[in-house]
This record gives structure tokens, C-alpha cells and sequence, in this order.
């Protein structure tokens, strides 16, 4: 009830929402051949960095515009359905806050085929997030089970697991928006799993906590509801990102100092 509901109040601003399930056919993701308003969706489901950033994710959601009509495409992975099935109304309503977030005129990133794509994604992720989980606070929506979890059942994996290539940018940028979230989403001592969460993370890419420090007092600082201070906070956090995925973090500058140390020594 309470997923139609907000599905409803989105409607009512004047914006279509179409849930559909994507599937792996040849060269492009396929949606069922009903799906309402299919031509506005078809760039995204042939678009190779759309393809690559989507099949990282459960689920996601699309805005697109064109005359007499807004639509919020709320997309599942089916390829990965296995995982997320058995809490799919808590990703549903996660996505129907990104629509939500649309429909309420807030500034959002634009999705740009090529090295920004991922960085625009975890950019809005960090900003909207703040609002998509007082949001559904409010509505009581409960999504939080689920989501710490995920996060548990990744913990042993960044324990033992060699950091992923240093040329995989988007890598360091969605785990630095994802530990931005619990910073951000959790009250002190309310996740017990916390500090062994932080612990692993500072092993598996340590390179990401100064970047997860200055994003995660930023916002803090600011009111992410009021427009202004929200389009702000997007042009900051994404110029941090992408410090972070060029290099240019903290602990980059050092750890090139070493080695030009190391070289002349």
C-alpha cells in the first residue's frame, strides 16, 4: 500500500512510472515488448555504458522527457533476480525515491555515455539518498533490514580480496558513495557490524577514505532539501569523485611521492 501510494503521489505531479524487468538479448538489454512508452527507454537499453554500469546494479531508475510526456522508468536486473527477489519492495521503493526526487524538480546529474557515466550515477546516489531515506522514513517503508545485509555479506570479501585494478575508476567511486551512504544513513552504535564494515574497506582500497571523509562532512553541512544548496552539493561531491577516480585524492599525492622517492633513491 505504501509503494502505491507513492507511486501515485509521483503520478499526480504529472510523471509516468513504468517498472520493468531487463534482460541480456545479444548486444543490448531488452525490455517486454508492452512496456508503456518503450521508445523513450530504447537509447538507454542499446547504450554499451548504460549496459556495463547497469549490470553492476540491481535495479535503476531512468527519467526520460519528450513533448507531453515525463516518464520514471524503474528498471530490475533480471540477470540478477536471484538476488534481489527476496527483498524487492525495498529496492522498488528505493527506486521510486530516485522517480520521486525527479518528480519534486530537484537538479539531478545527467547520464553522459563515457568516462563520466559512472561518476554522475554515484554523484546523484550520494545527494539523493539523503532525501530518498528520510523520505521513506516518513512514509514508513522499511528498507534498512536489507540493505545492511548486503553490506554484512560483503565484508568477509573485502577482508580477503586483492583491490580491484587501479585503471577500474568507477570501482573506487562506488565504494566511496556506498560507505558515504552508511556514514550518513546510520545513527552511532545502531549497526553493530559498523567498525568491522570500516575496518575492511580501509584494507581493501584505502585509497577512497580521505575522499569518503571530505564528501561525508560536506553534506552534513549542508540542506540537501533546499534546491540551491542541493545543486551546489552535486557540482562538489562529483569534482570529489573525480579527484578520487583521476588520481588526485590524498592518498595518491603521497603514495606518487614515495615512489618518485623510491626511484631517485
Amino acid at each position: 500500500a505504501s509503494l502505491l501510494a507513492w507511486k501515485g503521489d509521483i503520478e499526480s505531479r504529472g510523471v509516468a512510472v513504468v517498472v520493468a524487468e531487463l534482460q541480456k538479448s545479444g548486444g543490448a538489454l531488452a525490455a517486454a515488448a508492452d512496456t508503456p512508452h518503450l521508445d523513450l527507454l530504447r537509447p538507454y537499453l542499446e547504450s554499451e555504458d548504460f549496459q556495463r554500469q547497469f549490470a553492476l546494479m540491481h535495479a535503476s531508475m531512468v527519467f526520460q522527457r519528450a513533448p507531453g510526456r515525463e516518464v520514471a522508468f524503474v528498471l530490475l536486473n533480471g540477470g540478477r533476480r536471484a538476488e534481489w527477489e527476496s527483498w524487492q519492495e525495498a529496492l522498488l521503493a528505493h527506486e521510486l525515491g530516485h522517480a520521486w526526487i525527479k518528480a519534486e524538480k530537484y537538479p539531478t546529474p545527467v547520464f553522459v555515455p563515457g568516462p563520466h557515466a559512472c561518476l554522475a550515477i554515484h554523484t546523484g546516489d550520494i545527494a539523493q539518498h539523503v532525501l530518498i531515506r528520510r523520505e521513506m522514513d516518513r512514509r514508513g517503508i522499511e528498507y534498512r533490514k536489507s540493505w545492511l545485509e548486503r553490506l554484512e555479506q560483503a565484508i568477509p570479501v573485502m577482508q580477503k580480496a586483492a583491490p580491484p585494478p587501479e585503471e577500474d575508476r568507477c570501482a573506487r567511486a562506488r565504494l566511496a558513495a556506498e560507505w558515504v551512504d552508511v556514514k550518513l544513513g546510520l545513527q552511532p552504535g545502531e549497526w553493530p557490524a559498523e567498525a568491522a564494515y570500516e575496518a575492511a574497506i580501509r584494507r581493501y582500497m584505502p585509497e577512497i577514505v580521505s575522499t569518503v571523509e571530505r564528501i561525508t562532512d560536506y553534506v552534513r553541512r549542508r540542506d540537501l532539501s533546499d534546491r540551491d544548496q542541493h545543486r551546489e552539493a552535486l557540482k562538489a561531491v562529483f569534482e570529489m569523485l573525480k579527484d578520487l577516480v583521476y588520481h588526485r585524492a590524498k592518498e595518491f599525492r603521497v603514495y606518487g611521492t614515495l615512489k618518485k622517492k623510491r626511484a631517485a633513491g
